[in-house]
């Protein structure tokens, strides 16, 4: 996404994954469970899809989130680890809370700290 404004990016991405899928924007929006004219605002630029709408459209494509995002796995990565890095600010429970999501969907990034114990 490098040298694009996130309204750019949804401009190109929602474009060619509707034309790979060949399905219409009514087809896409139904799909993901929002009004035409919103999927619409999206493919323009106008809105930008919140994160649970960005989730439907990755499920809706049978794509991860990353790939909607086009993110690399070394980004995920490296995203991960500065939530993980950040909880440390959170409150106790939040951070207990956070903390167990991270290691249940991410135990790749825990394994060197349970090692160390």
């Amino acid at each position: 996404m490098t040298g694009e404004t996130l309204e750019q990016f949804y401009m190109r991405k929602l474009p060619e994954l509707r034309r790979k899928r060949e399905a219409t924007r009514r087809a896409v929006a139904a799909g993901v469970g929002v009004t035409l004219g919103k999927y619409d605002k999206w493919e323009s630029g106008k809105v930008l899809p919140k994160s649970g709408d960005i989730d439907r459209l990755a499920t809706f494509y049978g794509i991860s989130i990353d790939e909607m995002l086009e993110i690399t796995p070394e980004e995920s990565a490296a995203i991960n680890r500065q939530i993980i890095a950040d909880a440390k600010h959170l409150p106790s429970d939040l951070k207990e809370s956070l903390l167990g999501m991270m290691r249940e969907s991410h135990p790749e990034l825990f394994r060197k700290e349970d090692r160390s114990r």
